[in-house]
């Protein structure tokens, strides 16, 4: 492996400790499909396709840090959301048919 594939390798790995941390299942699972991807493409020396791969996983990284949330049931229907300083929290678009898209849904 490349250094420069290395370097992405880490940032990967380390975005998911990050976001699945206390979850060993979901870490252990994307280590695996992260480790896969990466060997996948191993063999790939054509400089553009190494630019585009290397751009994607910065891209995908970067939705994972910034659009992955984990829960944790702490009652019933109840949720804690851990979210991060990467979180990025937007305004929820209204459903189809809302009566009151101004509203925040919370009651």
């Amino acid at each position: 492996m490349s250094k420069e594939a290395l370097k992405h390798y880490r940032r990967f790995i380390k975005a998911c400790k990050c976001l699945f941390r206390n979850d060993k299942v979901a870490l252990d699972a994307a280590k695996v499909r992260v480790r896969a991807e990466f060997r996948k493409n191993k063999d790939v020396t054509d400089t553009e396709q190494l630019k585009n791969l290397f751009i994607y996983s910065e891209q995908t990284e970067r939705y994972l840090r910034q659009n992955v949330v984990q829960a944790t049931l702490v009652g019933e229907n109840t949720y804690r959301v851990r979210l991060t300083s990467d979180t990025v929290l937007e305004k929820n678009a209204p459903l189809p048919g809302d009566r009151h898209p101004s509203s925040s849904g919370c009651g």
